[in-house]
């Protein structure tokens, strides 16, 4: 049954079902058709009129005619980020990390919503949902993450669960504007059609955990005799003392957790050539990756023994010298070595160093602030210090430099003079 009315569009009905529909016809789309969701005919009209009438706006302005649910935009924005990493427009990273952002939280909330009909309140309720998502929401019964690498399934246990960091909701939200930029692009809205996407700052950046220097001591003693005790398995003494390198090459570099664990033998430069002289007579410098940056910097002379304790455990362990591609941080069997949260934290509580004055805790990055404020103390000039580290001026001074004015009293001392 066929109800016309000599309207632009068909209102008619399918065989055997009672819901009206609508079609009708777009130049350069073909043929559309849509349930109008009703049986009653006047209702159906209405209906129809709407939908025709908003497909006409949208082909004048630019956009495709049938709306897209956020899901379908979803997956073709995530084959594009592939695409684009394949061409080598995008770091190698994004192929890793983006998709699952998209899929698990925006598609998880957003779903089969017409993209072209998301609010600003809609990102607001989001943006709630995204901060509860492992604590009350979805994420909450889950204590494994699944993923594939190298065509294997791979099961590892969730980290501790928590909120998502300011710094982690604001990378997430460029994601979600790249993705709503892309739709526009793709004609599946305009750009009046995307919502705002506003994260709250921070209410006060907080000074990140460090150390201060007999505190320091204190942790390398207590780790040396840790390492040291005749009672101990050989399997926990490579586990201490490939942990007591870490913190001594990390403390003496300031590279962040990340370089660390990416850190491969062919990474330290001129150090296969220099092994056998002292360290004084060295020129050392290390190449680090991680954040999807890249930087050549140069260490502390006080790091390179520890570099020397791996090389050696190495060759004891595995029986040959390492590779340049070898992992410098590894495990017993020569593989890349996975977290050291655990060892790091019990090592902490040993020392009663687990957390600083004011009560927060200390991580593996209290080693990158450390040496980031030795420096600053012995005068190393910020920009250089900056520049070795692999970040800027203002962050150094608005998070890492724990330099109290006790530290820094001789140079609040100076002679004056007339």
């Amino acid at each position: 049954m066929n109800s016309n009315f000599s309207q632009p569009y068909s209102v008619y009905r399918r065989e055997g079902t009672s819901n009206w529909w609508v079609r009708f016809s777009i130049k350069g789309e073909g043929q559309i058709r849509r349930s109008l969701e009703t049986s009653d005919e006047i209702e159906a009209q209405r209906k129809a009129h709407e939908i025709w009438y908003e497909a006409q706006y949208r082909a004048k302005n630019g956009m495709k005619a049938k709306p897209s649910s956020f899901a379908k935009v979803a997956e073709e924005f995530i084959a594009l980020v592939e695409r684009e990493v394949e061409r080598g427009e995008r770091p190698a990273y994004h192929a890793r990390d983006v998709p699952p952002v998209v899929q698990r939280y925006f598609v998880g909330y957003f779903g089969t919503k017409d993209i072209a009909t998301i609010t600003e309140a809609d990102i607001d309720r989001y943006l709630e949902w995204r901060k509860e998502y492992w604590l009350t929401g979805p994420g909450a019964e889950i204590t494994h993450i699944t993923y594939k690498r190298n065509g294997k399934t791979i099961k590892r246990p969730l980290p501790e669960k928590r909120m998502p960091a300011v710094s982690r909701q604001k990378s997430e939200t460029v994601i979600l504007r790249q993705l709503f930029r892309q739709a526009v692009r793709w004609g599946y809205m305009n750009n009046g059609q995307v919502p705002e996407i506003r994260i709250a700052r921070a209410s006060k950046p907080n000074n990140r955990p460090s150390f201060e220097p007999q505190e320091f001591m204190k942790l390398q003693s207590t780790s040396l005799a840790r390492l040291s005790d005749p009672e101990i398995h050989e399997h926990l003494r490579w586990d201490r003392t490939v942990l007591h390198s870490q913190i001594m090459i990390a403390a003496f570099t300031g590279m962040r957790p990340t370089e660390i664990r990416n850190l491969n033998w062919g990474d330290v430069l001129q150090y296969r050539a220099q092994r056998k002289l002292k360290a004084e007579q060295r020129d050392i410098s290390i190449r680090v990756h991680g954040k999807g940056k890249s930087r050549t910097f140069v260490p502390q002379e006080a790091a390179l023994p520890w570099f020397d304790r791996l090389w050696d455990f190495w060759v004891a362990h595995v029986g040959t010298e390492p590779k340049d591609t070898d992992p410098v941080f590894a495990t017993r069997d020569g593989k890349r070595l996975g977290s050291t949260k655990k060892a790091l934290a019990e090592l902490l509580k040993a020392c009663d160093l687990l957390v600083d004055y004011r009560g927060v805790r200390r991580t593996s990055y209290s080693f990158r602030h450390f040496y980031i404020s030795q420096q600053l103390i012995h005068g190393v000039d910020v920009f250089v210090l900056a520049r070795n580290t692999g970040t800027s001026s203002e962050m150094i001074d608005k998070f890492y430099g724990q330099v109290t004015n006790e530290r820094m009293k001789d140079h609040l001392r100076p002679e004056w003079r007339d």
